[in-house]
């Protein structure tokens, strides 16, 4: 039989940047003060706000469940898949998308502004957060960094056994940049 989770322990792996809930908080601090509304189709921009809001979460989400039997402040072994497989720090990922997400459904331009500075901050501490993982785990996470990007993941043609496909058409010059 298996034992129920430790929700303790489940709930305390997820990072809550504090840079972003500071930006968000910030946000709507000003917009209280000083509102300013960001222009556009106010249906478009709610649009995209949810579907920014629903992609963080989602990845968020899918980051967490690939974690979840690794203690993420004090790791045992690199967590490289789900989310991980894509992008090195999908959390934060998600976390600035949920940010952008929250400020354009608010149409809140305060909230949508802190957003790189919070991410600015975020990516400091991530850079820190290498240096421990390159010395707790030097050639695992040499050889991690050389196959999956720090935040976005990178966009390919297509694949075929896990290689990019380059289309017949394109000159041999332009097939070395892909």
């Amino acid at each position: 039989m298996n034992s129920p989770p430790d929700w303790g322990r489940l709930l305390s792996n997820i990072p809550l940047p504090e840079q972003n809930l500071a930006g968000i908080a910030a946000g709507v601090v000003l917009q209280r003060l000083m509102p300013l509304r960001l222009g556009g189709p106010h249906f478009l921009v709610r649009t995209i706000g949810a579907a920014s809001l629903a992609a963080g979460g989602a990845t968020v989400t899918g980051a967490w469940l690939a974690a979840r039997n690794t203690r993420l402040a004090r790791p045992d072994a690199l967590v490289t898949a789900g989310p991980y497989a894509l992008s090195r720090n999908p959390m934060y990922v998600g976390w600035a998308l949920a940010h952008l997400g929250v400020g354009l459904l608010r149409d809140d331009a305060w909230m949508v502004a802190a957003l790189p500075v919070a991410s600015g901050a975020v990516h400091r501490g991530v850079l820190r957060e290498e240096e421990v993982l390159a010395a707790w785990f030097p050639a695992e996470f040499s050889q991690y960094c050389l196959s999956v990007p720090r935040y976005v993941p990178r966009l390919r043609l297509g694949w075929r056994s896990g290689r990019p496909l380059h289309p017949r058409w394109m000159p041999r010059a332009r097939k070395k940049w892909l």
